[in-house]
């Protein structure tokens, strides 16, 4: 039940952004209650009364960790993935804080972002250069309100300090289209529009993996099966969206914000990623949610990150159990 219950907001968002109430049982009871995840539907995690001084860092192995000593660690690194649990306020702090730390080094920082999408990188780029107003660009993005206060200040800051940012992610309806066509991946790539092909990876194969055992243990064996291969696909192309940037812009370092269960314990996203460029280094700043109790380190959070930060998750809204 860990998995159930540290990584639960993360992935059942997501999941429910592709369909609203796939979640079933105990767990997923609670996540059918929820809005569909995605910047223009979702509702935010942090409107809940949660203490933004309450928190505590830790290494890999449960040493208490310093930030800015973190951030100055990440010099060689190729690939900080942040794996957040959505809109949480102290996450999207410490994001912002990493971003700021990452871009004062001397090699230079891209952003990469879980929340946009493929088909998104044009409005993205043409906001950043000042080509569009951001009334235009959050249209054409599909932000709300919830924008504002989670993901807004990273791309604020990247538009002013001329940073790029990467729409990393795979269109929601061709995953969707991919997961209710019963095709082999190949297949359905070959059923696409060369554009749309354009906007997905060129390969992606579900894996028989502790990433998949953790996905099921999550999802259930009546719903496990049928949203892996959306949840491999995610990872397939927000992997080879930052791989095909490293190898053209090898200079730069990429921060990826993500949700966290694609890359908790260097799983999924980070597995995939490093079998597209296995001499990449990669460091991974995993957020865990403790409930109630104290935020001391746990024996089960061993090796969940190279860092990890705990934060008390957010009470239930509406009597949710």
């Amino acid at each position: 039940m860990r998995m159930r219950i540290q990584l639960l907001p993360a992935l059942a968002l997501a999941l429910l952004a592709i369909a609203p109430g796939a979640l079933t049982g105990c767990a997923g009871r609670r996540a059918a209650t929820e809005t569909p995840a995605g910047e223009g539907e979702a509702e935010s995690e942090a409107e809940a009364e949660v203490d933004l001084e309450e928190h505590a860092l830790y290494t890999v192995s449960g040493v208490p960790e310093d930030f800015t000593n973190y951030v100055q660690t990440l010099g060689n690194v190729d690939l900080i993935a942040f794996g957040e649990l959505h809109y949480h306020a102290v996450g999207s702090r410490y994001q912002l804080e990493l971003l700021e730390g990452l871009a004062t080094q001397s090699r230079p920082i891209a952003l990469a972002m879980e929340f946009f999408e493929a088909d998104h990188q044009a409005a993205l780029d043409e906001y950043l250069a000042g080509a569009i107003d951001e009334a235009a660009f959050r249209e054409r993005t599909k932000r709300d309100e919830h924008y504002d206060d989670s993901h807004r200040p990273l791309i604020e800051f990247c538009k002013a300090n001329k940073i790029p940012v990467i729409a990393a992610n795979a269109p929601r309806p061709l995953v969707t289209g991919y997961r209710k066509s019963g095709l082999s991946y190949p297949a359905y790539l070959a059923s696409l529009t060369p554009e749309e092909r354009a906007l997905m990876p060129m390969s992606s194969e579900p894996r028989d993996d502790e990433f998949k055992a953790r996905f099921m243990e999550l999802m259930g064996p009546e719903r496990g099966p049928a949203f892996f291969k959306s949840m491999a696909l995610w990872n397939d192309a927000m992997a080879e969206s930052i791989a095909r940037f490293r190898t053209k812009n090898p200079e730069h370092r990429v921060m990826l914000v993500v949700g966290v269960f694609h890359v908790a314990a260097r799983l999924g996203l980070i597995e995939e990623f490093r079998n597209r460029r296995p001499s990449d280094v990669t460091s991974v700043l995993t957020m865990i949610a403790a409930e109630d109790g104290p935020m001391g380190f746990a024996e089960e959070n061993l090796g969940e990150g190279d860092v990890i930060l705990k934060v008390r998750v957010p009470p239930a809204r509406g009597g949710h159990p």
